[in-house]
């Protein structure tokens, strides 16, 4: 045991004082910072462009057209600081008013002119909306202001139709008003977790996808390491010297351990960045203006995270040392550790998929594939709604697949660390196995 702590002890100061953990470390700090103020950072250099609201012209003499207009953008929570209405006065001229117009767009005093002729008794005004040529346009005035203008409209010819029809502003107001729908899952079978809303749906979503991708970079990161430094001490012939001090077994969980603390270490770092950053004022009203509540936050799919975390760690990572023990140099460990990459990124697509569908039945069926359980059960955890038993019965596979796979790889790594020249193949492999144990 004590040469075990010793290994773990060396590979953890050893990675950690290194400079490139150092500058990585530094930089995805720099790149998460980034990211959660990234909204914060594009209004504020929006703000700093002197982006103001859009002026559109009203030519609207004998309607009502320009002081409805008027009332809706003050009134809309989007449109008021996007649309801003700009009286205009007809000359008593069509070619008077035309040419007002085109002074008006060419000045860029407003972006488009928006005119409205009296239609008939009963019917809403004749409109036209003009805005000054800039380049070419298969369908002039089909930017997002004039779809602005034309859903502002549309609402005032509706409530004018029902104004005309003998329906009071307060019963109007009345039909208006947004209806309140409360959305939340049903639990399909007995056992389940409870229901969960909307909003903790919405949470947890966000969790999810951000925790696999946690976890999938953490997985394909910190096992290659694993694997390359076992090249790499092998190449250098240090590793007679460690074979001959200790247990070979002892020797390679003593690396995946260490590497495994160094993992987690630099992962709660990057936690305290992102939480640090979300308490930040502009970002707690971002977050209430998409109607995230992080009291929400299910605190239990932490812990899960933690356990997945580790068992797929040490599942690949187990895999990597052995593969890294039967290669001789450290230029050939990418190409030897493809395959193993390619399960991992099988498992991250498959969870891809399950966001959307968490219960599929191909989903489910991977959920206890101890190769894509970590991710995919920690997916069906967060989402869906696996009974108790279904959680027990991955966990037992994947604490099993650990045991059996540590088992092989350390018998493959006694005996690939002392094999130099091309790769060994299996069958080479499996005689030098038996004439060590001989």
């Amino acid at each position: 045991m004590n040469s075990m702590l010793t290994v773990i002890r060396f590979t953890l100061l050893n990675r950690l004082k290194t400079k490139s953990f150092k500058i990585t470390t530094l930089i995805f700090v720099l790149l998460i910072s980034a990211v959660v103020n990234l909204p914060a950072i594009i209004q504020q250099f929006s703000k700093e462009d002197g982006k103001e609201a859009v002026k559109i012209g009203v030519m609207a003499n004998g309607t009502d057209i320009q002081q409805k207009l008027t009332e809706y953008f003050a009134a809309a929570k989007v449109g008021a600081s996007t649309i801003e209405i700009v009286p205009l006065e007809s000359k008593g001229g069509a070619e008077a008013d035309a040419t007002l117009i085109r002074e008006k767009l060419k000045n860029k005093d407003v972006k488009g002119v928006l005119t409205a002729k009296p239609a008939g008794a009963g019917e809403f005004p004749q409109l036209l909306y003009q805005t000054g040529a800039s380049g070419f346009s298969m369908n002039p005035g089909t930017d997002e202001t004039a779809g602005l203008l034309k859903a502002a409209l549309q609402t005032i010819k509706t409530n004018s139709a029902i104004t005309q029809a003998g329906i009071e502003p307060a019963v109007l107001a009345k039909i208006q008003e947004p209806v309140n729908l409360t959305t939340e899952t049903v639990a399909l079978k007995e056992a389940e977790t409870p229901a969960k809303s909307k909003e903790e749906l919405g949470i947890a979503f966000i969790l999810v996808y951000a925790l696999l991708f946690l976890l999938y970079m953490s997985v394909i990161g910190y096992g290659s390491m694993v694997s390359t430094e076992i090249t790499a001490e092998k190449s250098s012939r240090v590793m007679e010297i460690l074979i001959s001090s200790g247990s070979p077994l002892k020797q390679m969980f003593g690396k995946i351990i260490g590497i495994c603390l160094m993992g987690l270490l630099q992962n709660v770092v990057f936690g305290v960045v992102v939480a640090v950053n979300l308490m930040l004022p502009w970002n707690g009203a971002a977050l209430q203006s998409m109607d995230l509540d992080l009291s929400l936050i299910p605190y239990g799919l932490l812990g899960y995270f933690l356990l997945f975390y580790l068992g797929g760690f040490f599942i690949y990572a187990t895999i990597f040392a052995a593969i890294g023990s039967l290669v001789s140099r450290s230029e050939e460990v990418q190409q030897a550790v493809m395959p193993v990459t390619l399960l991992i990124i099988i498992a991250f697509m498959t969870a891809m998929f399950g966001l959307q569908n968490p219960e599929a039945p191909f989903v489910i069926a991977m959920s206890y594939v101890p190769f894509f359980s970590p991710l995919i059960m920690f997916l069906r955890i967060g989402l869906g709604s696996p009974a108790w038993w279904e959680i027990v019965i991955s966990i037992a596979i994947m604490l099993g697949s650990i045991f059996v796979l540590g088992w092989l790889s350390a018998k493959i790594y006694r005996t690939g660390v002392l094999m130099y020249g091309k790769r060994p193949s299996w069958k080479e492999l499996r005689k030098a196995m038996k004439a060590f144990q001989a």
